[in-house]
């Protein structure tokens, strides 16, 4: 008989915003892999920091609670999986937590469980704590206070780099380029609540936040790097986007046109191309195929172009080793892979950090990993903010500088920072 891990039902109405601030947000180990549109399940709890070598194996070792390894893997890593250079880091390589104990959140049932491998004294004080917060209201996120944002790259600056970009694809060392550029904002910056207003301004099915040490990581990601369940591998590459509008008639015509973007459709398509080779490598001959070509995906802030790519796993491959040929992600380097990574270590400014990497978790034999995107990175130095975008030859300077400041708005105006100047530019 099939080990089974121990869950109680809390017969109470709970609000899951007061079980983050409550228990988790201020807590060394702290996670929320938060389903924000609140249409599967998402996850809480506080987790035992772990010090690895092999983030990839640990997403391995997971046993049968649904979620036991939760964790980050900065764009760094492209080190160990491609070969490559890299410079000084801005945060740790990794991060990963060990999960004994959890809550649930089914969004599909309006259902919260604790979850845990055991009933322990941790199980059972995770039950009465939640059980406490019974009929308690989320407070109203405050204003945040007016700050400055610090941008790596002028628009100017950043220009240059797209042109030095198309330089390199014209002589046929890359065919697309995902050129980023970052942002600073200083100060002292109150995490639950600058979580609490990114999942409401930009929700989504891959939001997350992470606490360990002192780095934070809180992120509206809409991308998912890879998910294994079963033995089917799947990894939904984005590569297009356009802003939102209020007006209902403009809002469509931008959806329609990146729809029909003949650029936007040519770089998703090289993507999907790097994505299926990727997976090849681990996958049986024959299984690795395109699920979904070109589909548009709407969020609160942006509308984007999605594919979906499946396969199924080798006997002998395990969902780490997946995760491992796939990092890091081609929707964020470019195609061929190894080649951009080169050309955009010498011209990026600065190390991405944790910006390009993957977060997520594993367990009960399945593995769930979202790209850092979107995200905002907080420590001792304060909030670090990543913004970038694929460069073609079909690119045009001035809306690839438009769509940096889009990806960055919503994150900036959580942190009350400005100027935005990419937003700005003729």
């Amino acid at each position: 008989m099939a080990e089974q891990f121990l869950r109680h039902v809390i017969n109470a109405d709970v609000d899951p915003v007061v079980l983050f601030r409550e228990l988790v947000a201020n807590h060394d180990g702290g996670f929320w892999l938060d389903d924000s549109l609140e249409e599967t399940v998402s996850y809480m709890g506080v987790g035992t920091p772990l010090d690895v070598t092999d983030p990839f194996a640990e997403f391995d070792a997971s046993d049968v609670l649904p979620v036991s390894r939760v964790g980050w893997v900065s764009y760094g890593l492209r080190a160990e999986t491609l070969g490559v250079d890299v410079s000084i880091e801005p945060q740790p390589r990794t991060g990963m937590l060990r999960v004994s104990c959890a809550i649930e959140i089914d969004h599909r049932d309006n259902e919260i469980s604790v979850i845990g491998l055991r009933k322990d004294t941790e199980f059972d004080d995770l039950v009465a704590a939640v059980m406490s917060l019974a009929g308690r209201t989320a407070p109203i996120v405050p204003t945040p206070q007016p700050r400055t944002a610090h941008w790596r790259d002028d628009p100017s600056v950043y220009a240059d780099l797209i042109e030095s970009c198309l330089h390199h694809i014209r002589d046929g060392d890359a065919y697309q380029l995902c050129l980023t550029t970052g942002v600073d904002v200083t100060g002292e910056i109150d995490v639950a609540d600058s979580y609490c207003a990114l999942r409401a301004v930009a929700p989504t099915r891959n939001a997350a936040f992470i606490r360990i040490g002192d780095i934070t990581l809180l992120s509206a990601t809409p991308e998912t790097f890879l998910t294994v369940r079963g033995r089917t591998a799947t990894t939904s590459p984005i590569k297009g986007t356009r802003p939102r509008s209020m007006d209902t008639d403009e809002d469509f015509l931008l959806k329609r046109q990146l729809e029909t973007s003949d650029k936007e459709r040519a770089e998703n398509l090289m993507i999907v191309d790097l994505c299926r080779n990727d997976l090849s490598q681990v996958c049986n001959p024959g299984t690795v195929s395109v699920s979904s070509l070109h589909r548009i995906e709407t969020y609160s802030t942006v509308h984007q172009l999605v594919s979906t790519v499946t396969g199924e796993l080798r006997p002998e491959c395990t969902p780490g080793d997946a995760a491992r040929v796939l990092f890091p992600a081609g929707s964020m380097t470019g195609a061929p892979k190894r080649s951009a990574v080169q050309i955009l270590q010498r011209l990026e400014t600065a190390e991405r950090g944790m910006y390009s990497g993957i977060v997520g978790y594993a367990g009960a034999g399945n593995l769930s990993l979202a790209m850092t995107i979107r995200s905002i990175v907080l420590d001792s130095e304060g909030a670090h903010i990543g913004a970038g975008g694929g460069i073609t030859s079909g690119s045009v300077v001035a809306e690839e500088i438009a769509e940096v400041g889009v990806k960055a708005a919503a994150l900036l105006g959580v942190l009350g920072a400005s100027p935005n100047p990419y937003l700005y530019t003729e």
